[in-house]
């Protein structure tokens, strides 16, 4: 692996000290640097077998700014096993073999692609509050941060919401102004979970919210969505090759 300055951004953000803005620095250099994309993967294999090290949640909440309290209670047990652990994941990490657990809540894949699913993850972060995963319910005022696991290997990524009265909220791309059209943002092609770099709130009006996110190899346009939303209110999206999973929650006033 070739060295690169940015490993110091990697490890600070697996040890919660990264900053704000180092942490969108750092997620928008992964995509660019096969040894720095590395370096990261072996830390997260790492850390979802160490029940010392932060949670999603937690690296998220940090890099976002939010502080957080961690449990002081003794961990001395449970890091003499996670040593263990963490030695047998690096042997299977530098054969080829790791198998991360699942510690995450999954949505449902819908279509008929036969492929290792890839599924989003939806984190409510109340202000000032730290992320949490979205269950059953968000708050009108919180905002929203997303995570993502890619076994099916697709190049693109939209996450938006769809209220009861068919309003849609975009969260990826950032769909700002009614004069843009961006297109799905690119994303890694594994199944290691990655965190999206923003939390967004959206103005929500409704009082149900589904988000809804597509998988796709191809740079769709918002626009395009939206219209097959009009003709297609329910069920999956008529996309081919795209898979789609969704969630639905309960918007509290």
């Amino acid at each position: 692996m070739t060295h690169c300055t940015r490993n110091a951004y990697v490890d600070r953000h697996f040890e919660g000290r990264i900053s704000p803005r180092d942490e969108r620095v750092l997620r928008e250099h992964l995509p660019t640097c096969d040894g720095c994309r590395a370096y990261y993967e072996r830390h997260l294999v790492l850390s979802q077998l160490d029940p010392t090290s932060l949670s999603g949640e937690e690296r998220i909440a940090r890099g976002l700014g939010i502080g957080i309290e961690r449990p002081r209670a003794t961990r001395l047990l449970a890091l003499s096993g996670a040593l263990v652990a963490a030695a047998a994941a690096v042997f299977l990490y530098v054969h080829g073999r790791a198998a991360v657990p699942d510690h995450g809540e999954a949505f449902e894949a819908r279509g008929n692609v036969v492929q290792p699913a890839s599924r989003i993850f939806v984190y409510d972060v109340p202000p000032g509050a730290a992320p949490s995963l979205a269950r059953e319910s968000v708050g009108a005022g919180d905002e929203l941060a997303f995570a993502y696991e890619n076994g099916a290997g697709k190049s693109r990524l939209m996450v938006f919401g769809v209220d009861e009265h068919m309003h849609v909220y975009w969260f990826y791309p950032a769909y700002e102004s009614p004069a843009d059209d961006p297109v799905a943002v690119p994303i890694e092609s594994d199944s290691q979970r990655h965190e999206l770099p923003d939390a967004v709130r959206q103005r929500f009006d409704g009082a149900t919210l589904q988000v809804r996110a597509l998988f796709l190899d191809t740079p769709l346009p918002v626009r395009q969505v939206e219209a097959l939303l009009e003709s297609h209110p329910n069920g999956p999206l008529p996309l081919q090759g795209v898979i789609e999973s969704s969630t639905s929650l309960t918007i509290l006033r």
